[in-house]
């Protein structure tokens, strides 16, 4: 649960969500101030219709919108998405364990085919089986 302090009144909340904004007291407020701001975009003619064309403002290009919140033509978006960033070796070392372990000589090969058919990683796989085991175990433990 995390603790959060309401934008709207200032009161302070527990939620399960990591996004929220406002307590439950303000949430509707919120969504009627937003439905508001969105008519009133609408009636002005500032909103844009899917569908519609529209230039790019990075490149100039025309582009046909295929969402609501879209901005840019679809070269434009993909060259600005951001990559996400590797954890740093200090950070991997303050939270995480290392385990190494060998196999016998051609498995390796095995198990990664066997975790790549299941659309998993080899250290996923390990995971997804540890907790399977644990949990068809856990009167042994």
């Amino acid at each position: 649960m995390f603790t959060r302090k309401c934008e709207m009144c200032g009161m302070e909340f527990q939620t399960a969500s990591s996004r929220a904004k406002y307590c439950i007291y303000c949430r509707d407020k919120a969504q009627v101030n937003r439905n508001r701001a969105y008519a009133e975009k609408k009636k002005a003619g500032a909103s844009v219709t899917i569908g519609s064309e529209q230039i790019c403002p990075l490149c100039g290009k025309p582009y046909t919108v295929t969402s609501g919140s879209q901005k840019y033509c679809k070269e434009c978006t993909e060259s600005r998405k951001r990559k996400k960033a590797q954890p740093t070796a200090e950070y991997i070392k303050e939270n995480y364990d290392y385990i190494r372990f060998n196999v016998p000589k051609g498995e390796g090969d095995e198990i990664k085919a066997y975790a790549q058919k299941r659309g998993m990683t080899i250290k996923q796989l390990l995971l997804t089986a540890l907790e399977e085991y644990k949990s068809n175990h856990s009167k042994e433990l």
